[in-house]
């Protein structure tokens, strides 16, 4: 019989304070402090000589350069080929900004901090490597009712309320657990400047200290999703403004308690492969606004002005007109000929798979995969492996929407099809195996 090994490395990833935080275009001043650290938590899996590894991210994304950075690490130091590493992120918007896109004038570390993040979480993995136990898995489903939105159509538009988990025990006790559930992580709002995993990390917490090992949280697809905590308005449900700890804190558990009440209920599988598959995929982009080095250059030194004067407000306005000319300047560095090259990615472990998506997939894509699938148990991962922006469905389109605006909308329509289809046939590919 196949032998199932995993082990399992955390490392600690929170910046120093003084970044600035991503997520939310409004915040205009850097982290202030530190209310719960941010970990990069890794999982690698062994059968029959085949390696693969999970790593989940306390952060608002998994940029593409981080995750070849990772990759290549995790290649030469754990002897895990690039295409069995998925690297996703819980897209916290109480983290460090990622990708530039923000409105913070005055703040520091940020570039010291994404130089040391590679190397943090690469050696998570490795850690995970070098600790291989034999494992038993279990897996389950559950649903949560009353925390999810659908903020593009309040009361009407879709949701996807399942709570999916796996728990690789060893020896009778948990070693490592994963969660997947779809809903942004913003429970907290513009106006808060503590670096916090939001309720993801909760999730996470009380699923360690319930079962005990360390827990992987995978947020779903999920483009179109908030949190609906206490004090939320149907009316503005984008304003988040009302989110405070204490609803992260209860909306991480319930979902914990959830994931926990499913694997309690399930018996262990006697399924033990792990196969892991990448399909590179080609999306058109929209048409950009041209922006000159000219243009770029006058706004960098009206910014610089204000900041001399000390107009912490037009410094503000300044600083995110800066940033979106920078990121479609950047797109269009990285999409030459109009196509943005990106990839779906899908691991299976026994009955199980995990589909890894990139960017922000509405929650259509999510549910039309895992309807499509012939696995026991779908997992749908977004945020995973890149930082492409919003994947709106076609009708989104046609019905506008911030959603599907320039710069957080660069793809023309038919990308979340195209998707859906890669992934569709990734899970079959793997399915056939073993």
């Amino acid at each position: 019989m196949t032998k199932l090994k995993a082990g399992v490395g955390v490392r600690v990833i929170t910046p120093p304070v003084g970044v600035p935080l991503g997520g939310y275009a409004a915040r205009v001043e850097p982290a202030r402090g530190v209310h719960d650290d941010l970990h990069a938590r890794a999982l690698v899996l062994e059968a029959d000589g085949e390696r693969a590894a999970l790593v989940s991210l306390e952060l608002l994304y998994a940029t593409r350069d981080l995750v070849e950075e990772v990759r290549k690490v995790c290649e030469e130091e754990a002897g895990i080929p690039p295409d069995s590493v998925m690297v996703t992120a819980v897209h916290t918007h109480s983290g460090p900004s990622l990708v530039g896109f923000h409105s913070t004038p005055r703040h520091r570390y940020l570039e010291e901090y994404l130089h040391l993040l590679p190397g943090l979480v690469a050696s998570a993995v490795i850690e995970a490597s070098r600790k291989l136990v034999e494992v038993n898995v279990r897996y389950g489903r559950g649903r949560v009712d009353g925390w999810l939105v659908n903020r593009r159509k309040p009361g009407e538009g879709p949701i996807d309320p399942e709570v999916s988990a796996l728990c690789l025990e060893h020896e009778g006790d948990a070693l490592c657990t994963i969660v997947n559930f779809a809903c942004h992580a913003v429970v907290l709002g513009h106006n808060n400047l503590l670096i916090s995993a939001d309720y993801p990390g909760y999730v996470s917490k009380t699923v360690e200290h319930v079962l005990g090992g360390s827990c992987l949280f995978l947020n779903g697809a999920c483009g179109d999703v908030n949190p609906l905590t206490p004090g939320t308005s149907l009316e503005r449900v984008y304003d988040r403004s009302i989110g405070t700890f204490r609803h992260a804190e209860e909306m991480g558990t319930a979902v914990a308690c959830e994931a926990v009440k499913a694997l309690l209920g399930s018996r262990p599988s006697s399924a033990r492969g792990v196969w892991a598959a990448r399909r590179s995929l080609e999306l058109r982009v929209r048409e950009l606004p041209r922006v000159s080095s000219e243009e770029l250059e006058t706004t960098r030194r009206a910014f610089e002005d204000a900041l001399a004067r000390g107009d912490w407000g037009e410094a503000s306005k300044l600083r995110f007109k800066l940033a979106m000319m920078e990121l479609v300047k950047r797109v269009g560095e990285r999409c030459p000929g109009g196509v943005l090259r990106t990839e779906v990615q899908a691991l299976r472990v026994g009955d199980v798979v995990i589909v890894g998506l990139p960017g922000e997939p509405f929650v259509e894509v999510g549910l039309r995969i895992k309807s499509s699938s012939r696995a026991s148990l779908t997992m749908v991962a977004g945020y995973a492996n890149d930082a492409i922006g919003y994947l709106p469905t076609d009708e989104a389109f046609e019905e506008g929407g911030y959603e599907v605006s320039l710069p957080v909308c660069i793809v023309e329509r038919g990308a979340a099809d195209k998707l859906v289809n890669e992934a569709v046939k990734l899970v079959e590919e793997l399915l056939a195996k073993g």
